[in-house]
């Protein structure tokens, strides 16, 4: 593991962790895996070569982290209720496809259909991180009587993650730097759809 340390006698660097792995999403996100390398991330982030290549030996650790840190955001918050939850969970996401990062995820995808040997973990990482966060969402729910224990919990998941995404990818880039700023008022609209919608069919018989 690296220290931070620029060069010898140099102090340590506390922001050198987080600098770097934003800015392997950034060029993994703008090149993809061909071009994606220790050495462009090194100087997208400012960085010694010496002192990245200590803390990640190769360019797969480098991304793992780097998506294990920008993705656990979205999948952390308990606001005490299922409306505010599925509203932050929506808006974390919308803000994760309003900035270049968070194409990352659906790049891994596009790489993944080519190289599915090397993309496999990246894409079982991903999957988990918001199917985990997504299943504690809906049964803390359920616990809190707000859902019915027989609720389809993957199909509200693609639900709402898909109507995010698709939300996002109708704006030009206009759009999406006004969006940044207006994210409640973006997601809103589908949150409520998908609770609607989803309170609709767990109250249908089998």
């Amino acid at each position: 593991m690296g220290d931070g340390t620029t060069g010898p006698g140099r102090p340590r660097d506390p922001d050198l962790t987080p600098r770097v792995l934003a800015a392997a999403l950034d060029v993994y996100a703008r090149t993809g895996w061909a071009a994606f390398t220790l050495d462009a991330v090194a100087r997208q982030a400012r960085v010694g070569k010496a002192a990245l290549y200590r803390r990640w030996p190769t360019k797969d650790h480098l991304l793992f982290d780097a998506i294990e840190a920008h993705t656990q955001p979205l999948v952390a918050t308990d606001t005490g209720s299922l409306h505010g939850d599925t509203r932050a969970l929506a808006s974390a996401l919308l803000e994760h496809f309003l900035y270049p990062a968070g194409w990352v995820t659906l790049r891994i995808e596009v790489d993944a259909s080519t190289e599915p040997a090397t993309f496999a973990r990246f894409h079982e990482k991903i999957v988990a991180m918001h199917r985990d966060g997504a299943e504690r969402m809906v049964q803390r729910a359920i616990d809190r009587g707000e859902l019915p224990s027989g609720i389809h919990t993957r199909s509200f998941t693609e639900a709402l993650y898909g109507a995010v995404l698709m939300h996002a990818l109708s704006m030009t880039q206009d759009q999406r730097e006004q969006a940044r700023h207006e994210v409640a008022e973006h997601v809103t609209p589908i949150v409520d759809f998908v609770l609607a919608a989803s309170m609709t069919r767990a109250a249908l018989p089998d």
